[in-house]
């Protein structure tokens, strides 16, 4: 009960609504205000901070073209490898992040750091790096360091025509070799994409493989067969470590449609590497020049039968092995007395050869030699091929003319005189060499040389190999061979000429039905000089492989064939085979195979063998039957006797 006189409460719920109101006016005009400044004052500069985070300019750009061989074998292809950079102004701890990523990369970190101190907004700190290196880059979530997608080359064959393919650099752009005869054709294109990203900065659309397709750069189909460069190298390796010579080089040519079908180098090159400062890389067949020789008697021989000085039956006095010439001694291996032209050609006699260059004379002479091409690139599309070394003929006096003759005095290329021998070999008509394969382009050639010229000149190469000539060592048992041994003295930095040669050999095979052309040399050789010995045997191994890849030597037709028997051995007969029972884990049995089976089977695997013996059939091989395939690709195949 409540006290008589005392006041009643006061009632301050009015007081508390006006302060309530008050509180939320000032919380309302505050976020007004705040509201304003955000996108009235603030406004622009926030936009402009939200289109750098969710809109960006990207360049899309495609794969560089691919490179072929005729079949379509892959030799050079891009790949997408990651590479790692930073945007400095986001990176807070600069040494943190440059231990990291040392760490990971295998550098340096303080010259990571010091990346990272230039006054660039944008530094690439590695460049192609490998997938485990990129993961483990992404799971350091490193703020301010990203990976991108760049793409690289590699060629899937290894050093396989390495220095004809040539490289590229670290940006796709090719430097050497048909990477960078083509590289207009071989690069992609490009353009920008404003593209939008989500707040992880991770892209929220992106392009279709087919529109990123069609900023690819064009693909490159060439005239080399994969199978015929493996064999060519392979052979040009053993004859250079045979002759222990410096290096060496050889070219396989189609001879109807002037495909060159292999282009090798020794020492190889593997354009894989990634160091190319030791000079491998060096297209050697397009931009070294040499003396050719006794390979460039035919070809004057040809000049001096076109102009009918001579006949193949015109007999020279070689004057028994030494002779001068103004003083200057030319000098043959053996003492010849009067040979025929053809004998000139088949024992290569440099007297012989010097005496009908200046019955020919040096003004028709010197315009054979222009029409063959030599004085001046071949043409093929590579990058710095030479013109080789040919004086105005006003220079050349008797003793010019008369060593010129026998391949001295004059500078050449080994496409220089491959497309001369594929002018004779072709019946007088000069073709260019091709190395774009482009089977729908027609033929087109021009006549240097009479057909019956070319065909007397063809008799006489195959009198060097059949007959007791300098390339006997180049026979197949059943094909016609046409050939020519070459050996020069180099030319001495000081004057005159020194110690060191070039051994080479040219030849054609068959010589009734040219079909291939192959030239092989080897420089500076330890071993000896002579091209007959040391280069001969291993053109051979090339035609038998070509000939019988081709179906064009003959296989016998006998269930049994005999083996090549010596005096202290029993005949053994050789069961030939149908076919070959392939494991892809041992060697096969190739015992009494066919040399043309056994290679469809090897090359498979990477091995072109070595063959010795005559004949097609296989007698005994190694590896044996069972044991592991070779690691270092290596097969030896012996061959039975083939009974006429």
């Amino acid at each position: 009960m409540a006290k008589s006189g005392s006041k009643p409460p006061k009632d301050r719920s009015r007081g508390k609504i006006i302060f309530a109101g008050v509180l939320f006016g000032l919380a309302l005009m505050g976020l007004w205000a705040r509201a304003y400044y955000v996108q009235v004052v603030k406004g622009p500069e926030y936009a402009k901070m939200a289109n750098r985070q969710y809109w960006a300019s990207e360049t899309i750009s495609g794969k560089r073209g691919e490179i072929f061989d005729r079949n379509g074998l892959l030799l050079a292809k891009s790949i997408t490898t990651p590479s790692i950079y930073v945007r400095v102004n986001e990176i807070k701890d600069p040494w943190t992040v440059s231990q990291r990523l040392g760490a990971i990369l295998g550098q340096n970190p303080k010259s990571i750091r010091e990346l990272m101190g230039a006054k660039k907004r944008f530094v690439w700190v590695a460049r192609k790096i490998s997938d485990a290196q990129a993961q483990a880059v992404k799971d350091e979530m490193l703020p301010g360091v990203y990976l991108d997608a760049e793409n690289s080359r590699q060629y899937p064959q290894g050093q396989m025509a390495g220095q004809l393919l040539g490289f590229v650099n670290m940006d796709g752009q090719g430097i050497e070799g048909m990477e960078k005869s083509f590289n207009e054709m071989l690069s992609p294109s490009s353009t920008k994409y404003t593209v939008q990203k989500d707040a992880a900065g991770n892209r929220m659309s992106s392009l279709e493989s087919g529109d990123r397709a069609s900023f690819d750069g064009q693909n490159l189909r060439l005239t080399i067969d994969s199978q015929v460069q493996l064999a060519t190298e392979e052979a040009l390796e053993r004859s250079v470590i045979k002759a222990r010579g410096k290096s060496g080089m050889a070219l396989v040519v189609e001879v109807p449609t002037g495909d060159i079908l292999a282009w090798g180098h020794y020492p190889l090159f593997n354009p894989n590497s990634v160091k190319k400062n030791n000079g491998e890389w060096k297209n050697r067949i397009a931009v070294d020049i040499f003396e050719p020789g006794s390979t460039m008697k035919p070809i004057m021989v040809a000049a001096a039968l076109q102009e009918k000085v001579c006949t193949p039956s015109t007999e020279f006095f070689c004057e028994n092995g030494k002779w001068s010439v103004r003083g200057r001694r030319v000098k043959d291996t053996h003492k010849y007395e009067n040979l025929t032209v053809s004998k000139i050609i088949r024992y290569s006699s440099n007297i012989g050869a010097a005496k009908i260059g200046l019955t020919l004379g040096a003004s028709k002479f010197s315009h054979y030699l222009q029409e063959l091409g030599f004085g001046r690139p071949v043409g093929l599309p590579l990058p710095g091929e030479s013109a080789g070394l040919l004086h105005p003929v006003k220079q050349w006096k008797e003793v010019e003319l008369a060593n010129i003759s026998f391949g001295q005095g004059l500078g050449v290329t080994m496409l220089q005189m491959a497309e001369a021998y594929l002018c004779i070999a072709n019946g007088g008509v000069r073709l260019p060499m091709r190395l774009l394969h482009e089977p729908a382009r027609p033929v087109e050639g021009k006549r240097v040389f009479d057909a019956d010229v070319a065909k007397m000149v063809m008799a006489m190469l195959e009198e060097v190999v059949q007959e007791d000539g300098t390339g006997t060592q180049a026979r197949i048992e059943g094909v016609r061979v046409a050939g020519k041994t070459g050996t020069a003295q180099k030319a001495s930095p000081t004057g005159g000429y020194g110690g060191e040669y070039v051994a080479s050999f040219i030849a054609v095979f068959p010589a009734d039905n040219p079909r291939y052309l192959v030239c092989m040399m080897v420089d500076e050789p330890q071993a000896g000089h002579y091209g007959g010995v040391l280069v001969a045997p291993e053109v051979r191994n090339i035609g038998v492989q070509l000939l019988t890849s081709s179906g064009m030597l003959s296989e016998p037709v006998d269930k049994t064939h005999v083996a090549q028997v010596t005096p202290d051995r029993f005949t053994a007969p050789v069961q030939r085979v149908e076919s070959i029972l392939v494991d892809q884990n041992t060697m096969p049995n190739l015992q009494g195979a066919t040399v043309r089976q056994a290679l469809e089977v090897l090359v498979t695997h990477g091995i072109v063998p070595m063959v010795s013996g005559q004949g097609v059939i296989i007698e005994k091989q190694k590896p044996l039957p069972g044991e592991k395939w070779p690691a270092d690709k290596k097969c030896q195949l012996w061959l039975a006797h083939q009974p006429s």
